[in-house]
């Protein structure tokens, strides 16, 4: 999968250097759907190739010191990543939007109250809570806000409804699914509320004023 990431970005910075045409983000997408779609027929990890592809995408610029790199023009790539980034970004946000309409309208009072799988919810929470903690302890990364940013959603979902019905085990059923949901998406919320952070263009405003009056 990273040899099939990489020639899939290199392939798609040729094209781009080569495309003089106004319409370039759909055919993009439309790319990645079809290396996605043979990535499943061939049982190929294809979010492992997602993630891959991404990651090349944005960091491609980084190899233009090869001569073979350079003929793609990277640079011309990082800029149409630049703008294909804020299209994914609204249409993620207009997906989740969807799902989580879908998902309220499927889900029922007794699957998000049931006594029988709170515990083992709760259980699982405080263990996502615990590794995401380890982990940036581990990287020193600041904790707060980011150690509430872990919430469960569409990838849960689709992942527990992949799994055969053979393999499944009856106490992992759909209210447990729906209580880790619920609970991490709360806890995230209370988190970010607490946790306020001023954005980075007032600080970057604040140290050039700095700046300024200690030049005068």
């Amino acid at each position: 999968m990273l040899v099939i990431s990489f020639i899939a970005t290199a392939f798609l910075a040729f094209l781009l250097s080569r495309i003089d045409h106004h319409v370039k983000f759909i055919p993009i997408i439309l790319f990645i759907i079809l290396i996605f779609a043979i990535s499943e027929i061939y049982h190929l990890p294809a979010l492992i190739f997602i993630m891959l592809f991404g990651l090349f995408m944005g960091n491609f610029d980084e190899l233009e010191r090869f001569k073979i790199i350079q003929k793609l023009k990277p640079r011309m790539l990082d800029k149409e990543v630049g703008k294909f980034k804020e299209l994914i970004i609204e249409a993620a946000f207009l997906v989740r939007s969807l799902f989580f309409l879908l998902f309220g309208f499927l889900m029922k009072t007794e699957d998000v109250l049931n006594p029988h799988t709170l515990e083992l919810a709760v259980g699982i929470i405080i263990l996502i809570y615990l590794v995401r903690a380890a982990q940036l302890k581990l990287f020193k990364v600041k904790l707060m806000p980011l150690l509430f940013i872990a919430p469960r959603g569409l990838i849960t979902i689709l992942l527990f409804l992949s799994i055969p019905l053979e393999s499944k085990i009856p106490l992992v059923n759909k209210a447990l699914i729906i209580q880790v949901i619920v609970i991490s998406a709360l806890i995230m919320m209370i988190g970010l509320i607490f946790n306020k952070q001023e954005p980075d263009e007032n600080k970057v405003k604040f140290d050039e004023l700095e700046n300024d009056d200690n030049v005068q």
